[in-house]
């Protein structure tokens, strides 16, 4: 049938969809428009082909008025529905970058105002929705060398705190924001400040684990931890001291219900009168850039065995009652020691330790330790002149343990070991039928273990012992030193940092011919000479010895 006008009244059912689609979109229901014009029906007609081209055009500008509103969130709800009908890519990419350079003006308002957090946080986001742009590039690459500064002080690695923050202010400088290159320059001087206040109290902390009195390791360790909230020493080495501190009931614990209030009347007992928490000036501000501190965490709840307070005598090595009450002796389990991060990045392999007028030393980093006969066939870690198999048993470091896997015939206290024994220590340990070592572990805050060859053999070469180094070596004149030096007055720290050794001791001390304060870097090849000690460094090659 046909009107006047020579057209067709009956129109093809395509067709009255497509008008569908059309009134759909001219009422901003794009996504119906869409689904409409893709029916199977429709799709293919040319008409439809351009309706779809003109849909996608349309989102685009919506989503550009959206974003002059700032209306951002419709802006990339449109942005994204565009790219799903299948917008043009060019238009597609210059809406999507217009979107970037509204959005990276009030970016960089964070990054002036010192929030590299929430700036990250918000470029993650528009990068998840395929927001990017030159501006937004450079401000996460500046908010990122912040924020990481920000963390790395918290853990109290200063050195890469000021390495970081180096990075974002060369980074800020590039790019033109000086607002944000100025508030990286005020979290600097926050960051002196806060390695000024520390690190006296870090001091204090190794001196009162290289003591071993559970006390001032408390206090010591609270103090850095005002400072340094997630100093992981400081953490760990107040965790144990909970351990050790026995209960004197959940009644008693309530009158000390305030973080830290339990380690100042420890204190308190023992007269040490410890640095208030709270200082007049308070505790150091936080980093200009550094998020808020998450509180410490409080001692172990009721129930466990360091709930409470122990009564100590001012030697702080034994129990003592208070008036009219007489202790009852209890025996406490041995304390549970740190976690070996086997899969944590550092140093690996063996060198040789070399301590002025007290020893040598074999010293091991891998968490697996290959245990067997010495020769220029050897595969062993510590090699020993006996009669023994060449891979005659490994010693593990897992968990908070280590354990003895044999591969031959392996006895620990004269009991043979089948599969795998967990060391304790002082345990002996009998490799074949001669061979004997005695497994130490002094220190209860550290994995750290010392072997001492307890029979008549030897290893290939000229050492006293060999040490299983987890994350620090002690070398100090107390029961708690992995490497026993008497005249040693003050510990020296061997530790571990990203992937390299370090060296902690008091006042300062040389390095390589280099004099540095409190700590220093250390290769496989270094020479250390400080007020009462000297040691040196040597590369040892795999295998064999």
């Amino acid at each position: 049938m046909v009107n006047p006008g020579g057209e067709s009244t009956m129109l093809g059912q395509w067709r009255i969809v497509l008008r569908q689609a059309e009134e759909a979109a001219r009422a901003g229901r794009y996504e119906e428009a869409f689904a409409l014009a893709s029916r199977a029906d429709v799709a293919d007609h040319n008409q439809s082909v351009q309706f779809r081209g003109r849909l996608g055009l349309d989102l685009l500008a919506r989503a550009n008025r959206r974003a002059a509103a700032d209306d951002q969130a419709g802006a990339i709800e449109d942005l994204c529905l565009a790219e799903r009908i299948g917008a043009p890519p060019d238009s597609l990419a210059a809406a999507r970058l217009s979107l970037a350079d509204r959005v990276a003006d009030e970016i960089r308002a964070d990054l002036d105002a010192g929030e590299p957090a929430r700036v990250l946080q918000r470029i993650e986001e528009l990068v998840r929705h395929k927001i990017s742009g030159p501006a937004l590039r450079r401000y996460r690459e500046i908010a990122e060398a912040w924020h990481t500064a920000a963390a790395e002080a918290r853990r109290g690695e200063f050195g890469h705190a000021h390495e970081r923050l180096d990075r974002a202010e060369r980074l800020a400088g590039g790019a033109g924001v000086i607002a944000a290159q100025n508030a990286v320059i005020a979290a600097r001087h926050d960051l002196d400040a806060r390695q000024k206040t520390a690190t006296p109290k870090v001091e204090a902390l190794y001196s009162a684990l290289a003591e071993g009195k559970w006390p001032q390791i408390l206090t010591a360790a609270e103090a850095v931890l005002v400072a340094v909230p997630e100093h992981p020493a400081a953490r760990q080495a107040r965790a144990k001291a909970w351990q050790q501190i026995a209960a004197i009931g959940p009644a008693g614990a309530a009158q000390w219900s305030a973080p830290g209030a339990r380690t100042a009347q420890a204190a308190a007992l023992m007269g040490l009168n410890p640095e208030p928490e709270n200082p007049p000036g308070g505790p150091p501000r936080p980093i200009r850039g550094e998020a808020r501190p998450v509180s410490s965490p409080l001692p172990p709840r009721a129930g466990t065995e360091a709930e409470g307070i122990v009564w100590l005598t001012a030697g702080g090595d034994g129990p003592a009652s208070p008036p009219g009450i007489r202790p009852v002796p209890a025996r406490n389990p041995a304390p549970a020691r740190p976690l070996a991060r086997s899969e944590a990045a550092g140093p690996r392999g063996r060198f040789l330790l070399w301590v002025d007028a007290v020893g040598g030393y074999l010293v091991c980093l891998d968490d697996r330790i290959v245990l067997g006969r010495a020769g220029p066939d050897s595969l062993a870690d510590v090699p020993l002149m006996g009669d023994l198999s060449r891979n005659h048993a490994s010693l593990v470091r897992s968990g908070e343990s280590y354990m003895l896997q044999p591969h031959h015939s392996s006895f620990v206290n004269g009991k043979p070991v089948a599969d795998q024994a967990v060391l304790r220590d002082g345990d002996v340990i009998r490799l074949g039928s001669t061979v004997e070592l005695e497994f130490r572990q002094p220190s209860p805050v550290s994995a750290t273990a010392r072997l001492i060859i307890v029979s008549r053999h030897r290893l290939h070469l000229a050492v006293d012992g060999v040490l299983l180094m987890a994350e620090t070596c002690i070398v100090g004149g107390t029961g708690q030193a992995h490497i026993p030096a008497p005249a040693l007055k003050d510990p020296v720290v061997l530790y571990r940092q990203g992937n390299a050794l370090w060296c902690r001791a008091p006042g300062s001390f040389d390095v390589d011919g280099r004099t540095c304060a409190a700590r220093a870097p250390l290769t496989l090849q270094s020479s250390v000479l400080g007020d009462g000690f000297s040691f040196s460094l040597e590369p040892l090659g795999s295998h064999p010895v």
